[in-house]
């Protein structure tokens, strides 16, 4: 092979992730992905990560308070949103902008036909952290578009998108959908949802673990409190605990249209006999409608484990990788392949403490306090129940918020209040409007 003189080569302004660079490594050459590298050099090091990324210090032991503040680089989570937001996707993966303040268009001006496809929140990957503070001994949750030496949460297959329902499901025939105007679907088991998701092609699925984590981050990045729910708004149950599921259940999809890709709230009136329900609205996560105090939310690729399983303990909680729902098998005992293990609080009471850690894992690690101190969202647990739910329904108003974890039902049980919600886990092309 002839030698090449490297300063002799094509210069370029850009490169991939996984493209390559030479790097010397204890007096040899070696090559490194761009990604790789990103990580190496701003690992660890606390004053590059307040350069490039954003963090949120999680004072969950040291005070009752759900103030924790956002440090570091705010305008690199400015930057972030302004790369989020609604868009609609076809069944094959083709993504479409919509307008950012208007999801009835999109943004090139030409009219939104839902029908087309299926109205998603898309986002970047986003790369993370916790890490330690050297100063206050607290663990930071530091968020990047860079890669900082850790975890990241984006796109299956090395795809640098999250695709997540902007609606909760609903069905159009066999296939489940995200579109407006429709009631969310109920009573069916998270398996029939699955399939129902997949109607539209094996790239489609589920909300997953990975993406609820997400929405908590969001909320934290956007207000740098735990009680999300008291700044974008309680949702449809109010912040009041009362069974307002009656009318709940009459609602369409939909309502947050005209809040587009922004964080807000639409105040609605919900009244179920002689309860009439107190700060109730419509809330928008950077374009993800309702992700609390409506209806329940059924997430794949995590379990939990079963007393009554001869192999389980009832304290197990096991997340796994895959867009796939687990085998009966599995249930009774652990997941094939890759998988990760936690262990879970089988009591009711709110939540204190989060595992955290370095997968900012979100379950319970102690619990405590109300709708006002530390998590503000509420554990129900048992030593049985295997099927995760998130997010709290409309009979639960105060408990509800992105970070209610329901675990005591079978993994096989349907109910009317509980929904799910579709996601993508394909790789976008992305095109405008008037293409699709």
């Amino acid at each position: 092979m002839a030698k090449k003189s490297l300063a002799n080569e094509t210069l370029v302004a850009s490169m991939l992730r996984n493209n390559a660079i030479l790097v010397e490594v204890g007096g040899s050459v070696r090559r490194i992905t761009l990604e790789n590298f990103m990580n190496s050099i701003n690992s660890g090091d606390e004053q590059l990560l307040r350069q490039v990324a954003w963090g949120v210090p999680i004072k969950q032991s040291v005070q009752t308070s759900t103030n924790y503040g956002v440090i570091g680089n705010l305008t690199a989570w400015q930057e972030y949103k302004l790369r989020c937001g609604r868009y609609l996707i076809t069944n094959a993966g083709k993504a479409a902008k919509l307008h950012p303040n208007d999801s009835s268009v999109y943004a090139d001006g030409t009219v939104l036909d839902e029908s087309k496809g299926h109205v998603m929140h898309v986002s970047p990957r986003l790369y993370y952290r916790v890490q330690t503070d050297s100063v206050t001994g607290l663990p930071v949750l530091w968020m990047s578009q860079l890669p900082i030496g850790g975890k990241y949460i984006g796109g299956a297959n090395g795809g640098m998108y999250n695709a997540i329902g902007a609606y909760k499901g609903s069905m159009s025939g066999s296939a489940l959908v995200s579109r407006s105007g429709v009631q969310p679907k109920g009573a069916i088991t998270i398996d029939a949802f699955w399939n129902a998701a997949r109607i539209n092609g094996s790239d489609w699925g589920l909300t997953n673990y990975d993406h609820r984590k997400l929405m908590i981050m969001f909320g934290l990045s956007q207000y740098g409190d735990t009680n999300i729910q008291a700044k974008l708004g309680y949702g449809i149950g109010g912040s009041n605990e009362m069974d307002l599921w009656p009318t709940a259940s009459t609602l369409l999809t939909g309502a947050t249209k005209s809040l587009g890709d922004n964080f807000g709230n639409i105040p609605v009136s919900v009244i179920n006999g002689a309860l009439t329900g107190v700060n109730c609205s419509r809330v928008n996560l950077m374009g993800i409608e309702d992700p609390y105090n409506w209806q329940w939310e059924m997430i794949q690729n995590v379990f939990f484990g079963s007393s009554a399983n001869a192999g389980q303990t009832g304290s197990e909680i096991f997340i796994y990788e895959g867009n796939r729902m687990p085998t009966a098998a599995e249930l009774s005992t652990r997941p094939t392949g890759n998988y990760r293990q936690l262990t879970r609080q089988t009591v009711y009471s709110y939540v204190q403490e989060i595992i955290a850690g370095e997968y900012f894992d979100i379950f319970a690690s102690k619990l405590g306090g109300n709708s006002t101190s530390y998590w503000a969202d509420y554990n129900y647990a048992n030593t049985t129940g295997q099927l995760c739910l998130l997010g709290g329904s409309a009979n639960l108003g105060s408990r509800s918020g992105l970070a209610f974890v329901s675990s005591n039902n079978a993994f096989s049980y349907a109910y009317s209040y509980f929904g799910s919600r579709l996601a993508f886990f394909g790789n976008l092309s992305f095109v405008n409007g008037k293409n699709i």
